[in-house]
């Protein structure tokens, strides 16, 4: 008979409660119940200039100035509670007795002298969360201040009701995804998660413009390069705004986001990102490509559903011609037609469709438009409306995008083609992805082998 030895047992013993202990604290933690443990004394706060602000959700302490835009912060906060709630599969009643802190700090030596700063990273850029505790600089708009706010409290609710947030890449991209809101003060309605409509709407948020900046100077970053951000580092503005683009893709593109929308169910595990990777194996190479092309025309106002690609590879031409229809009111379009590095082929374009629509007085009047395009309105340096042409020549085993989205060949009414690498040909209008909606009909084109 083996006989365990008291010292082996007692070490067992002391595991298992220790194993019981931590499953009631996540039990609590998950039901609400766990709190911030920084004491505070509430009169000597006072006597620096910082005041308390609550709501049912949170507490908030702040030397900002008193205006209607800070006093609201509470209530706000509480608003996206619901929202949050949802998209990450927490029941209701788990919630109720949950309350995040908050630091809202104007001047940082007020919070100093009652050590109300995060412990070793006093000098954080903008926010920062450890458990549901949260730090914010002042911001100088008043949606920035509540973008804020509503990302870092994101990061609160993972790390209550979930455990953690991920990696780098997602924990960022989630918080800015649900931070990036739409606010009716007259209504008190809020709205997580929006494609904002204009810049205006989003004041100092300027995620597109780094983007935009980032292409211009050609440091577009493929998605295994975001997939290594570490959430251990701080990481700069650029980098969240790659973040806030990969989430919103994935969230918001018709053939990802139910997949996308559970994987808040992983951000414990240490190998997320091979999770990750697993879930979207099927259409990595497609997304690699279609992540080219969203790049490419990203913008405010962004149509995910239509500008969403339906990858079909074409077939060889051999002698024959094709003919394909292009509608006017999607993105990328496959032509259905193979084309062969080194031949030359004709393309020719023909229809009348609509590229736009205005308002004038009561009448709603549209812009024709035929393959050519319209020279009175242009959209990327080119006539809004000219087909547009790219090669989908991208190494399928390595799901490698080569670009071709991201510049396409201007077709017009007729082009001349002569690939350097083989590939599917697909065809768009030239529009800007946010503007598809108004456009009506479709155009014809055909793709003949040159001999």
């Amino acid at each position: 008979m083996n006989v365990l030895h008291w010292p082996v047992l007692r070490h067992f013993l002391f595991a298992i409660c220790l194993i019981a202990i931590l499953e009631q604290v996540n039990a609590l933690a998950r039901k609400g119940y766990a709190q911030p443990a920084r004491a505070i004394d509430e009169a000597r706060a006072q006597s620096v200039g910082i005041r308390k602000l609550e709501s049912d959700h949170l507490v908030l302490y702040t030397d900002v100035p008193s205006s209607s835009a800070v006093e609201s912060l509470p209530a706000i906060f509480d608003k996206a509670i619901p929202q949050w709630l949802s998209y990450f599969g927490v029941k209701k009643g788990e919630a109720a007795n949950w309350r995040a802190r908050a630091y809202l700090i104007k001047d940082q030596r007020r919070f100093a002298k009652l050590s109300l700063l995060p412990n070793g990273h006093e000098s954080f850029a903008n926010g920062i969360t450890f458990g549901a505790e949260i730090w914010l600089r002042d911001q100088p708009t008043e949606y920035y201040r509540r973008h804020l706010l509503l990302h870092e409290g994101t990061h609160a609710f993972m790390n209550t009701f979930l455990g953690g947030c991920g990696p780098g890449w997602y924990m960022e991209g989630i918080a800015e995804l649900l931070g990036t809101h739409r606010f009716d003060p007259k209504t008190g309605k809020l709205t997580l998660g929006i494609m904002p409509r204009n810049r205006n709407e989003v004041p100092m948020w300027g995620r597109i413009k780094l983007i935009n900046d980032a292409k211009a100077h050609h440091r577009v970053l493929s998605l295994p390069a975001i997939l290594q951000f570490d959430s251990r580092m701080q990481l700069d503005d650029e980098a969240y705004a790659w973040c806030w683009a990969l989430v919103k893709l994935l969230d918001s593109h018709p053939r990802y986001r139910e997949r996308f929308r559970q994987l808040y169910n992983s951000v414990q595990k240490q190998n997320f990102n091979e999770v990750f990777r697993r879930e979207f194996a099927a259409d990595w190479n497609d997304l690699n490509a279609e992540w080219q092309a969203y790049i490419a025309s990203l913008d405010y106002g962004f149509d995910f559903d239509r500008m969403a690609i339906d990858f079909h590879k074409g077939e060889p031409l051999a002698d024959h011609s094709h003919t394909t229809t292009v509608a006017a009111d999607r993105g990328w379009q496959s032509s259905g037609a193979w084309l062969d590095a080194g031949k030359s082929y004709d393309i020719t374009a023909t229809g009348r469709y609509q590229i736009a629509a205005e308002q004038v007085g009561d009448e709603s009047k549209s812009w024709p438009c035929e393959p050519g395009g319209i020279t009175i309105d242009y959209h990327d340096g080119r006539p809004l409306g000219m087909l547009l042409g790219a090669i989908d020549s991208r190494v399928q085993q390595s799901g490698e995008a080569d670009g071709t989205f991201a510049e396409p060949i201007a077709i017009g009414s007729h082009a001349a083609v002569k690939p350097a690498a083989s590939g599917t040909l697909y065809f768009r209008v030239n529009d800007s992805a946010a503007k598809l909606d108004d456009n009506r009909g479709t155009l014809s084109v055909r793709i003949e082998p040159r001999h």
